[in-house]
């Protein structure tokens, strides 16, 4: 009994584990696609304005200052003894 039990249970992650099998594309589907309007490619085209980027830029140098000094505060301070 108990040896049946174990049995079933190793099927039934058998069958739980098993990769289902894709649904086959139609032409529908490939038609749908190509007729989708094209996105232009983000490398090529630059999104925002100079007063954007800026203050983007800035933000993030900003930041990274906050964090390089937070870090040289805490190496500075001895440790807990």
């Amino acid at each position: 009994m108990f040896k049946t039990a174990i049995a079933l249970i190793g099927l039934g992650v058998v069958a739980a584990l098993a990769p289902l099998p894709a649904p086959a594309q139609t032409n529908a589907q490939v038609a749908a696609i190509s007729t989708a309007p094209a996105v232009p490619n983000r490398a090529t085209v630059r999104s925002g304005t100079h007063r954007t980027r800026a203050h983007h830029r800035n933000t993030l140098n900003r930041q990274k200052a906050r964090a390089t000094a937070e870090h040289a505060r805490q190496i500075r301070t001895s440790p807990n003894k």
